[in-house]
């Protein structure tokens, strides 16, 4: 059975308790890695000045910074090994199957959740375009990312 490595637990642990929970039974059922849990307002900053964020960290905070009690209400983790390739169908593929699990799994604890590649939250695959022009109410693709909807 598939475990989470000392550093992907580190990064989870900085995450809300329903995330850590959902993503310790999601490592049971298919391996996969943790990338990133709570972020520091400078690392939102860098990551918006780099494109790799739409949330500025100051006017718009991201899901990922700390909320009341220093925990994320978001991480951002990948099927592992991680295929980044995802023009390829095949690796798309493989991140629409995690997607299904992740979602299967939070069904079951009753934890409702929103992927960065369906932010919009209407199950509309066409959302999973390569180019988000295809879709204009799927403007960022974040295949990594994962959130809490409160």
């Amino acid at each position: 059975m598939p475990s989470f490595s000392k550093k992907s637990m580190r990064r989870l642990e900085t995450c809300a308790p329903e995330l850590q929970h959902l993503f310790r039974e999601a490592i049971k059922r298919v391996d996969c890695t943790i990338l990133e849990g709570a972020r520091s307002d400078e690392r939102q900053r860098e990551l918006y000045r780099q494109g790799r964020s739409k949330l500025d960290g100051v006017t718009r905070r991201s899901r990922h910074q700390p909320a009341a009690g220093g925990l994320s209400m978001a991480v951002d983790v990948a099927p592992y090994p991680i295929d980044w390739r995802v023009q390829d169908d095949n690796v798309r593929a493989r991140w629409i199957a995690f997607a299904r699990l992740v979602f299967s799994v939070a069904d079951e604890m009753s934890i409702s959740l929103r992927w960065g590649m369906d932010w919009n939250r209407n199950w509309d695959w066409r959302d999973l375009a390569s180019d988000p022009s295809d879709d204009p109410r799927q403007t960022f693709n974040d295949y990594p990312h994962w959130e809490i909807v409160p």
